[in-house]
């Protein structure tokens, strides 16, 4: 099995939008299309990869720049998803190590992610992966 790792593009939007909907996000389309090219458009603080796995589309993973005034500046992970029949092959951990690769190049000290419970064994995957639960801190969110 060979997994290759490659930039995300427009010609992904199909593939970006099942994937998101199989984590159970609601994606349109043309919402998507258009946050993609915002995205694209920012590869100083935005990157997206996807993972192809025999030329099969089998996750992608979306990392950004964090900077913040009172810690070092940190790359987050801001999505990861790998479909279902990919899942426990080394493509997550492809994803996450491109991420971390693209974090140390850009002069990161950390990578952070916030994962949703979509499953018992996502705390044993990141674990493996090295990395450790966070403080306890609460997110609030308002809608706008």
């Amino acid at each position: 099995m060979l997994i290759s790792i490659r930039p995300a593009s427009h010609q992904d939007v199909s593939m970006l939008t099942a994937l998101s909907e199989e984590f159970g996000y609601a994606a349109d389309p043309i919402a998507l299309a258009n946050r993609l090219t915002l995205l694209l458009g920012s590869p100083d603080l935005h990157q997206l990869w996807v993972a192809e796995v025999d030329g099969e589309t089998a996750g992608w993973i979306h990392g950004f720049w964090r900077p913040l005034l009172e810690s070092p500046a940190a790359v987050e992970v801001g999505g990861l998803a790998v479909g279902e029949r990919w899942r426990r092959q080394g493509v997550g951990a492809a994803l996450l190590a491109t991420c971390e690769n693209w974090a140390r190049s850009k002069g990161a000290t950390l990578i952070t992610l916030r994962s949703a419970a979509y499953g018992e064994d996502i705390p044993d995957f990141y674990a493996e992966q090295g990395y450790q639960p966070g403080t306890n801190q609460n997110i609030f969110r308002k809608q706008l």
